[in-house]
């Protein structure tokens, strides 16, 4: 399928070579290995936009988020490359609404992150036969960060947070939760007028792309 779509352009340009996924564009495609996630096992995904997070007070934007479209129950997916000292991986996540969140974790722990009076981190436990039955949560999470982002509606590559475009960035309410082995996190993203974005994320290793694929 790929060398089919991705063929050199009618003026024989040398297409742009992918070394690393941290490169990858808007109508890049990659291909994921065998996986017990079924939504990103042996998949053909396309970048289909790119956006950006601040997540250190206007510092530039450590964060390029790669939108790979919807996955079978119509759920957003999102994948980036993380690294917080340990060595990079990729992190996958999809979106979750209210209903979904409260199928797969407890509501009222979780409810207590938006508590502005608490002084204490947030401990946070998923139901047992979700966690049975859901292979991107783990048993246990506990908050770890909580502050304002910004979140950029385009592509950062290239980009600063100094350089006005602030028509394009929103800021928002940060919360995430993660479990005691690093392996998984819970996101959410609170903004203005109360909108709340939810998202289960599993970091999972590099190779789990086996092959990527520039547009032409």
């Amino acid at each position: 399928m790929f060398s089919k779509l991705f063929k050199r352009n009618k003026n024989n340009n040398v297409p742009r070579s992918l070394e690393h996924p941290r490169d990858l564009k808007q109508g890049d495609a990659i291909k994921t290995g065998f996986d017990e996630h079924p939504e990103i096992s042996n998949v053909e995904h396309f970048v289909e936009r790119v956006t950006g997070l601040d997540l250190a007070a206007r510092s530039g934007y450590e964060r390029r988020i790669f939108h790979l479209g919807q996955t079978a129950d119509n759920r957003a997916l999102l994948m980036w490359v993380h690294d917080e000292g340990n060595g990079e991986q990729l992190a996958f996540a999809y979106s979750a609404d209210q209903p979904h969140v409260e199928s797969m974790i407890r509501i009222d722990q979780f409810a207590e992150l938006f508590n502005a009076d608490r002084n204490y981190l947030v401990e946070l436990e998923s139901h047992e036969k979700a966690c049975q039955q859901n292979p991107w949560l783990s048993r246990k999470y506990i908050q770890d960060q909580s502050h304002e982002i910004y979140w950029l509606d385009r592509d950062p590559k290239g980009t600063t947070s100094l350089e006005g475009v602030s028509e394009n960035e929103q800021g928002c309410d940060y919360f995430r939760l993660t479990s005691n082995d690093r392996k998984a996190a819970i996101e959410a993203f609170v903004f203005d007028g109360g909108r709340t974005d939810v998202y289960f994320v599993k970091y999972l290793p590099l190779y789990k792309i086996e092959e990527m694929m520039p547009s032409a």
